[in-house]
């Protein structure tokens, strides 16, 4: 599944789909009170299952293809930084960023005293 065309929303940490954009492009969504479904809308064949968070409906598009980040926003660019260097302390990316030790690494403010999920 491709996404082009997302929109930048400003101070949003995640990003938004348009389910008109998902439509256009073939597929089906059903809204349930716990979860979301998109499916191919030939094959009904099921592509994305988003659980419901409070009122909003989150995909965890990691789960289908791991390395995929282009969902993340420009503030979650340090924890995808924490990820690729095996889940780092973010007192030791500083101290990398700061010296330039690692090639690409942008010039970040990685927060201290938090934790990912997988932390």
């Amino acid at each position: 599944m491709i996404i082009k065309d997302e929109l930048l929303v400003k101070g949003l940490k995640h990003s938004l789909l348009s389910i008109s954009q998902l439509c256009d492009r073939g597929y089906k969504i059903t809204f349930e009170p716990e979860q979301c479904i998109i499916a191919d809308s030939e094959s009904t064949e099921i592509v994305l299952v988003g659980k419901r968070v409070s009122n909003v409906y989150m995909l965890n598009v990691s789960s289908i293809i791991p390395s995929m980040n282009c969902l993340l926003s420009r503030d979650d660019e340090s924890w995808l930084w924490h990820r690729r260097l095996a889940h780092i302390h973010m007192h030791h990316l500083n101290r990398i960023a700061s010296k330039d030790l690692v090639i690409g690494l942008p010039k970040l403010k990685f927060e201290r005293n938090k934790l990912c999920e997988a932390c």
